[in-house]
Formats: C-alpha cells, structure tokens, sequence
C-alpha cells in the first residue's frame, strides 16, 4: 500500500494542500509519507474507523474551498485537477464533479457515472442484464453504458475513488455518512447534493486512472460483506419508505443471495475480489 500512496501523491497533487488519513494501516505508509513528502498532512488514526470517517477527519482538518476525495491507488492524469475545477467554476449549481475514471486497460470505470439504484435498476444490473444489453437506455441505466464516454453530462453520483466536491456543499450534507463503513458513502454524498437542488457534474476532460480493487483484495471478504451491507443502507434509507411491503423481502434475499454467491466464488479464485 505504501507504494500506492507514493505514486498517488506524485501524480498531479503539488499545487495541493494534500491529507494523508492512515487507518491504522501498519506497512509503514504514515512514515514513508512523512519522511519522503514533508508538506502532507498524515493523520493516523487509532483503529479502522472505516472510509467514511476517515475522510470526513481528513476534512476536518484540511482547509480550502474545495475537498478533492481520492483513494491511494488512484492516478491524475495531467491536467485532470485544473479540469475539474474549471467544471465547478462553469456553474455555480455543480456541487461535485466526477472525472473520467479509468482502468489500467483503459476501459471506464462505470462507478464514475452512475444513476441511483433503485430496485429496478438494480435489478438490471446485478442480474447481468445491464451487460447483455449496455446499448439499451433502460437496462443499462446504472451505469449509463448507452451514453458516449466522452459525453460531459448531469449524472446521479460519481464515485469517492475520485470526486471534487465544494467545501460549503460538504459542510452543508456534514460530509459522508458514517453509517457506511465501507462502500455506498459516495452515493450517499451525491444523493444528499442532489437533494439540495445542486447536480453532480461528470467531466470526461479530467483523467484518472484507478487500480480499482488493489487496496481491498487484501480483506476481499470482508469487504464483499461491507460491500452488501451498503446496499441495503442504501435501499431501507431511499428506497423503502413507501414501496409494497411485499418487495422488501426480495430486495433483502436478492442483496443476500448476491453476497453468498460472490463468495463461494471468491473461495475458488486465487485473487479475490470485491467487484464480480
């Protein structure tokens, strides 16, 4: 991890007041941040706290207008930073921008502009339906597939690997919700901007390429089990007020019977992970 964070901080961060949270990691990543980049803040907290709250502490203590989230084995590209901004500054009714995420292979990575996931589009999606058809407006809807990648647009969330966010939004939400450990932060985030009649902005000008999976395939497990449990945070917080008290069953044994299968899965591969 601690090299992670190493080509992390080296790409595109100088002009930065950078934050450093360490959830007690213990490689060796707070020290090598502090004795290889000495102008970065390092933050070691005293157990996992989990994602969230890390950040939201990492905030806290971090000044600017402006909260860039980004995970350690996230990359920006060159002029992926000014990008963003200049989003934000183009209309002052962008709470967020999401940038252009990619792989390591080039393709996107869909988290990066997303619609949220009510039951249906859910459904499409975790049934494999969405990658059957990814043309179709309907089916492909969570991520958005039937879009140009290339097309800046309004979209529902972008994903907390990377995500500028206005300072004043930020305090206004209260920062990420704590009840998530793991997972499903950022579309709350984005829920909670939406909320407020402000957009989330994607922006494919900025360019970030995330090693997606590399800091959580050491606890894939568990984290397939946080994954899940973000799911049905999600759900029961938007989504269950009001709906037929027929379909909370379902929704609950089809997040259940995701999580069981994605880890007898995992049990039979030689690297886990947490994305099927």
């Amino acid at each position: 991890m601690s090299e992670a964070v190493r080509s992390c901080l080296d790409s595109g961060l100088e002009e930065a007041q950078v934050t450093v949270v360490d959830n007690l990691s213990r490689d060796g990543t707070a020290e090598l941040v502090e004795r290889q980049f000495p102008g970065v803040l390092v933050l070691v907290m005293d157990s996992n706290v989990g994602f969230a709250a890390a950040v939201n502490r990492g905030a806290r203590d971090s000044g600017g207008d402006f909260l860039l989230l980004l995970n350690p084995d996230a990359r920006l590209r060159a002029g992926a930073l000014k990008a963003m901004l200049d989003a934000l500054a183009d209309d002052p009714r962008r709470g967020a921008i999401s940038p252009r995420v990619e792989r390591p292979d080039g393709r996107l990575d869909p988290a990066c502009r997303r619609t949220f996931p009510d039951p249906a589009t859910a459904l499409y999606r975790l049934s494999g339906l969405s990658r059957m058809r990814p043309d179709s407006a309907r089916l492909g809807a969570y991520n958005l597939t039937h879009i140009p990648v290339d097309q800046a647009m309004v979209v529902d969330s972008g994903t907390g690997a990377c995500l500028l966010v206005r300072r004043a939004v930020w305090e206004e939400v209260g920062g990420l919700d704590e009840g998530y450990f793991m997972y499903g932060e950022d579309l709350e985030l984005c829920w909670q901007i939406r909320a407020r009649g402000l957009v989330v902005w994607y922006e494919p000008r900025a360019l970030v390429v995330h090693l997606k999976g590399r800091s959580s395939e050491q606890a894939a497990m568990a984290m397939l089990v946080q994954f899940h449990k973000s799911m049905w945070r999600f759900y029961t917080l938007h989504y269950r007020q009001g709906r037929a008290a027929w379909l909370q069953p379902l929704v609950a044994a089809g997040i259940g019977g995701r999580l069981l299968t994605l880890l007898a899965v995992n049990l039979a591969r030689r690297h886990r992970r947490v994305s099927p």
